[in-house]
């Protein structure tokens, strides 16, 4: 629900719940605890929460790298898929540029269905789209049928049966990684450090100067807490890749083509 807003509105929102909660946790504890609390319990509170933190900043570090290793990941399959794409289309061209009109139509058929289908279902249910999956399996089958005549044709034959395979598991590889953002393990751990490292200030007086860096701590926690969740989907905004490999593919004569 969050995330169907717009990414500031929605980071601004989770922000400033999350800072809500860190005040609310300093206030509770602070109240419940402050008049049993010595110069010992102070200490040990300081000790706890250092130790805490440092864990809690490692934990938001260490996924939020993979979140963007994730992206990374999807931005390099993609542009593999579409240079591969590419290699299959203008080996057909070379195979046969008469012959193979039609194939080629459903390559550019295949790209077109990415951008404008593919992308957006991903972004959305994580699924990849039909019609791609249509014109990947039509290509292929096409593929298939074509009878080499010269050792030329025969070797490229073999390299685009090669690639177009390929295609299909950098298909399954762009999907799966629709499905591995941030569990809900990962909130629960992030939320707890943040109520508990709260909590640990509760020694400090409920100063303006101290309610504001307290503030500051929890926005900022929760601005990384925010992206991480938002990279989740690395299909999905804010931190979304991009098909930029299938729209340079994609020029006006390749377009032209698929259009038919």
């Amino acid at each position: 629900m969050l995330f169907s807003l717009h990414p500031v509105i929605a980071g601004l929102v989770f922000i400033a719940g999350v800072i809500a909660v860190s005040l609310a946790s300093y206030a509770l504890t602070r109240w419940a605890l402050l008049a049993r609390t010595d110069e010992d319990s102070r200490e040990l509170a300081g000790s706890v929460l250092f130790r805490v933190a440092a864990l809690h900043g490692l934990v938001l570090a260490l996924v939020f790298a993979q979140e963007l290793t994730s992206i990374r990941d999807v931005h390099v399959t993609s542009a593999h898929e579409a240079a591969m794409l590419a290699d299959i289309y203008y080996d057909l061209e070379r195979y046969d540029a008469e012959g193979t009109q039609e194939i080629r139509a459903e390559l550019a058929r295949y790209a077109i269905a990415v951008i404008d289908e593919e992308w957006p279902s991903l972004a959305g249910d994580g699924r990849l789209s039909d019609a791609a999956w249509q014109a990947w399996e039509r290509g292929y089958e096409s593929i298939l049928d074509l009878s080499p005549e010269t050792p030329r044709q025969e070797r490229l034959l073999g390299i685009m049966l090669a690639d177009i395979r390929e295609l299909s598991e950098l298909r399954e590889a762009r999907e799966n990684a629709a499905h591995f953002g941030a569990s809900q393990l990962f909130l629960i751990a992030a939320l707890s450090g943040i109520l508990l490292i709260s909590a640990g200030y509760f020694t400090y007086p409920a100063t303006a100067l101290n309610l504001m860096l307290l503030s500051g701590f929890a926005a900022f926690t929760g601005l990384i807490i925010f992206f991480v969740m938002a990279y989740a989907n690395p299909y999905h905004a804010p931190g979304n890749a991009t098909p930029l490999g299938f729209e340079r593919f994609l020029s006006d004569e390749v377009r032209a083509l698929g259009a038919r």
